[in-house]
């Protein structure tokens, strides 16, 4: 069983889809109804949750006139959950693993933000094998649901387009083979 289904199996789904939804989104700010939209949980459960969540230390509470906005924290308990529900990552950590078993492939870098469905990734080395990348991600897509679009570069075809601004945003280096 999936860890993140196993959790959910041990404690009320509703409030671990709030919990998901801030984890996921950490550093963003949301109003109350947004989180009712985003997760499908009905507004009074959601509140109840968003409380207990405050109460715990897991989120902030941005008071802005006669509106109240919510952010997740950036604490050890946060990262610690972020571990227990954050599926993604142990997906990519999984891919990381095998990909790697190309000696061809220099670095895994993950473009952009994780997400609970998908992951942006550039692999960089000299003739990467493809069919062995293409074979790891539509594994992944059939056994657990998420897709991992992937570009396979030369290190100076990625230091060119890095320039040009083609990929902007946070990037996280998740692999980079010893030399």
């Amino acid at each position: 069983m999936e860890h993140g289904k196993l959790l959910e199996g041990l404690f009320d789904s509703k409030r671990m889809a709030v919990l998901k939804f801030f984890i996921i989104n950490k550093g963003k700010e949301f109003y109350l109804q947004e989180v009712v939209r985003a997760t499908g949980v009905p507004l009074a459960t959601c509140y109840r949750t968003v409380r207990k969540l405050f109460t715990l230390g897991l989120i902030q509470e941005l008071k802005v006139k006669r509106f109240t906005l919510y952010r997740c924290m950036d604490s050890a308990d946060i990262t610690f959950l972020e571990g227990l529900v954050r599926e993604g990552g142990r997906i990519l950590e999984e891919f990381v693993q095998k990909v790697k078993e190309d000696p061809k492939i220099e670095e895994v870098i993950l473009s952009g933000q994780e997400r609970e469905d998908r992951s942006f990734v550039i692999l960089i080395g000299q003739s990467i094998n493809n069919t062995l990348v293409k074979s790891l991600v539509a594994d992944i897509k059939a056994s657990r649901g998420h897709s991992i679009v992937h570009t396979s570069l030369e290190r100076e075809q990625y230091e060119q387009q890095l320039a040009l601004g083609l990929y902007p945003g946070e990037k996280k280096l998740l692999f980079k083979r010893q030399a």
